[in-house]
């Protein structure tokens, strides 16, 4: 080891301590306990623009800005009473002064050798923050458009709904006080207009429900999921010729319940929905899919969704039947799917056509807040090592 000429051996630092040091990718200087810099490595001297000789005699305030110094030189002689392996930029926010003037964002780790020396390992960390800046950014970028994504949906419903209203009624009024004079195209026309408002009514509802979907977040709570799906079918009033069969043997579960409330419901509304058999059969079943995952059903015996449209179905507004002949807004199923994706599960369909359909979706056994805790739990449980 030189000392602040490079020239005499330090007989602090051996040989090959000396040339590790000099072979590092890092910056690293031995600082004395009055701040005086006694040697650096050549990637000190590339990050600070100095030669390793005009390194040596200066003093570590003097590769900081101006702001930093007399604070530093505080906490150095504090430091110098009690030694110890630290990273300063765990602490505070460092800046590093360049010889041209320039700074670059720092992180520092100190570590005491003898003599009340210091090792000094100092690393440019601009890119890092440059990153987090930028990612702070794109956050507060992505909430600001949330929110008005959110305010605008409301407007959206508002302004939309009120007029709307207002069209449906008036068309109302007009069937049945001027049924009498209107001919059967007329009634046709009329009943056509009404059947558009009302879709438009449950598109609106639709959207609505799939921008909520993920902004308020519920607390996982056990669910008996025979108890949900046998409530669900009562208030969907399933006509006489389809028949529901819940099966006996359903878990209990742990999700969000209005989540999982959303997505039995418009499985099973849909699968009433589009059932074009004399005798309809819907079925829901669980089983488990594996040690992390249960995997509910839906089945039906209705006509069948050919293979090629299995990813369509899921996307907004997708419908396979002209709406006029089945009312649907195409957002029940995206719904659905942002509900499954959102709680860690995945959903797909079977189907063969002319035969029936069977929706699939997993749900974790533990949702991700009762995993995060368990895995607390276990890392206090687990002994603590000591090395010496």
């Amino acid at each position: 080891m030189k000392a602040a000429q490079m020239t005499t051996p330090d007989p602090l630092i051996n040989h090959n301590a000396s040339w590790l040091m000099d072979m590092a990718a890092d910056a690293m200087l031995i600082v004395e306990a009055d701040g005086r810099i006694l040697r650096v490595n050549p990637a000190a001297s590339r990050l600070f623009g100095y030669t390793q000789e005009a390194m040596a005699g200066l003093f570590i305030e003097d590769l900081m800005p101006q702001r930093f110094r007399a604070a530093h030189g505080q906490r150095r002689a504090k430091y110098a009473d009690q030694p110890e392996r630290r990273t300063m930029g765990a602490l505070l926010e460092i800046f590093g002064l360049r010889q041209c003037g320039s700074e670059f964002a720092a992180d520092v780790s100190i570590s005491p050798i003898e003599g009340g020396r210091v090792l000094a390992t100092v690393y440019d960390i601009s890119a890092r923050k440059h990153l987090e800046a930028e990612q702070l950014r794109m956050i507060q970028a992505l909430e600001a458009a949330n929110e008005e994504l959110k305010n605008f949906a409301y407007v959206v419903s508002h302004d939309l709904k009120a007029p709307l209203r207002a069209i449906g009624s008036l068309a109302d009024w007009i069937a049945v006080d001027q049924k009498d004079r209107m001919d059967a195209e007329g009634q046709e026309h009329l009943g056509l207009l009404i059947q558009r408002v009302r879709r438009l009514d449950a598109l609106i509802d639709g959207v609505l429900s799939y921008s909520r979907v993920g902004r308020v977040q519920e607390k996982p709570v056990s669910i008996d999921l025979q108890a949900l799906a046998r409530e669900v079918v009562d208030s969907l009033a399933p006509p006489a010729h389809i028949v529901l069969r819940v099966s006996e043997d359903l878990p209990v579960i742990r999700a969000e319940k209005t989540g999982m409330q959303q997505i039995l419901q418009n499985l099973i509304a849909n699968a009433i929905r589009y059932l074009d058999k004399p005798q309809g059969c819907i079925r829901i079943d669980c089983i488990e899919q594996d040690e992390d995952n249960w995997r509910i059903s839906v089945s039906d015996n209705g006509p069948g969704i050919a293979e090629r449209h299995f990813e369509r179905i899921f996307q907004l507004f997708q419908t396979l039947n002209p709406r006029d002949r089945v009312e649907s807004t195409g957002v029940g199923l995206s719904i659905v799917k942002k509900i499954v994706d959102q709680s860690g599960g995945r959903i797909w369909v079977e189907s063969t056509l002319g035969e029936g359909s069977t929706f699939h979706f997993t749900v974790p056994k533990w949702p991700s807040s009762v995993r995060e805790t368990q895995s607390k739990l276990h890392e206090i449980d687990q002994p603590t090592h000591f090395t010496d």
